[in-house]
């Protein structure tokens, strides 16, 4: 793109001879130690309890939010997690596999992310911990389940997933889908379910319960007394995988269920709509955001802003299906630099891969754009397409319609993707 190309002049960088050689100084708003990710300056607020769009209401963080409809998923964790690490059970120990901890993460994450508390997390890891051991299980009475991916197969009456959640908790697409099991398992005001069954979060004073009881509680289990030879285990698991683990800002950020795409501060180099462009085979209508990090900007983590499924992944492309029917795509990504696959079920905050520079480009970024063709939100239905814009000049080419304001879109889900403080638009 030509502002790409505009980039070195426009932010300034300038060569100081130093003792034992230069100096690099890149000047402007982007050097601020304030917008470095993770601080706490440009944090986009999460939104405790959001759970993401359903199929026929308002998006995650516009009300009112009706029982949503998510991909059969893995919920994204914020920290990697160890291969292996031993925790207490009872008298004895267990030791936890990579799977089985990637999981104990996501209950960690999420659980923070609707702003539990370390008791809450300590209660629905133990919960996990007794139901599955931290797996993810299908059933083999329920032959649907069989074809998520899962961990395991039982065969105890309808019960999936970690939790070994029953029908009255949701669908199976639903239960087979870790980040809404776990938030069903906290529930709350906005919890997928209602508040019917119970989430620990609807269970009046559950904070003055032990924790083995509060499980007890949510799960109405026949061994009402076995969650107690978790509560070390939770506890050490919490410790252990928990400490890089925030609701705030930085790398691959979930905020409620969507995250940003890039690490934080990154610029905007090219708008939505209309342009002018002299790279060869560039669009002149732009029906989507370029991205950069800078000046990193060329191998920068790029994260599915929402959950969805792989369904393209060609040498420009790379195609996620949100279960809504829009579907979500970022370009530019070397097809040897991306992580998932056609198939592949991802969730917000997920890495998929790395910015590229695949043609056409005038040098490395991520173009972000959602395709609005197939959808059935009721929200997002209301955004203008790019062929009916009267901002602008619309769309008229075909491979440009359908298309819709990556901004406005992204703001139904109270999420500025290029705020002032921290985001500069060349």
């Amino acid at each position: 793109m030509k502002k790409l190309l505009l980039v070195a002049t426009a932010l300034v960088v300038v060569l100081v001879i130093g003792a034992g050689g230069f100096v690099v100084v890149a000047l402007g708003a982007l050097s601020s130690s304030a917008a470095a990710a993770g601080s706490s300056s440009g944090c986009v607020p999460s939104t405790a309890g959001a759970v993401g769009p359903a199929p026929t209401g308002a998006p995650t963080g516009a009300p009112p939010a009706p029982k949503p409809v998510v991909s059969a998923a893995t919920a994204s964790t914020a920290a990697a997690a160890p291969e292996t690490l031993e925790i207490p059970r009872g008298d004895s120990t267990v030791t936890l596999q990579s799977k089985q901890l990637t999981i104990a993460t996501s209950i960690i994450t999420v659980g923070r992310q609707l702003g539990v508390s370390d008791q809450g997390i300590k209660v629905a890891l133990m919960t996990a911990l007794q139901e599955s051991v931290l797996r993810m299980y299908a059933n083999s009475t329920v032959p649907e389940s069989l074809n998520y991916d899962h961990d395991a197969v039982g065969s105890d009456h309808d019960s999936l997933n970690p939790f070994q959640q029953r029908a009255g908790w949701g669908t199976v697409a639903e239960r087979m889908n870790l980040d809404y099991s776990i938030r069903a398992f906290f529930g709350g005001k906005d919890g997928p379910n209602g508040g019917s069954p119970r989430g620990l979060l609807d269970i009046p004073g559950w904070e003055a319960m032990t924790p083995g009881v509060a499980a007890q509680t949510v799960q109405i289990s026949a061994y009402p007394d076995a969650y107690d030879k978790w509560e070390a285990g939770a506890e050490l698991l919490i410790t252990q995988l928990g400490g890089e683990i925030s609701s705030g800002c930085g790398t691959g950020t979930i905020i409620g269920e969507m995250a940003l795409p890039l690490d934080q501060p990154y610029q905007m180099t090219s708008g939505y709509g209309p342009r002018d462009i002299d790279v060869p085979g560039a669009s002149t209508w732009h029906a989507a955001l370029d991205l950069q990090n800078w000046p990193g900007n060329c191998g920068a983590p790029v994260y599915a802003i929402l959950p969805g499924e792989v369904t393209l992944s060609s040498a420009l492309w790379l195609s996620v299906k949100h279960p809504d029917g829009f579907v979500v795509s970022y370009l530019h990504m070397y097809k040897s630099d991306r992580l998932v696959d056609v198939g592949d079920q991802v969730t917000a905050g997920q890495q998929i891969g790395m910015v590229g520079n695949v043609p056409p480009s005038g040098g490395c970024h991520l173009d972000l754009r959602i395709n609005v063709a197939n959808n059935t939100n009721a929200e997002v239905a209301k955004l203008t397409l790019s062929q009916n814009e009267t901002r602008m000049r619309s769309a008229t080419l075909p491979e440009h319609q359908n298309f819709v304001d990556p901004e406005q879109f992204m703001q139904l889900w109270s999420v500025d993707v290029c705020p002032t403080d921290w985001c500069r638009r060349l």
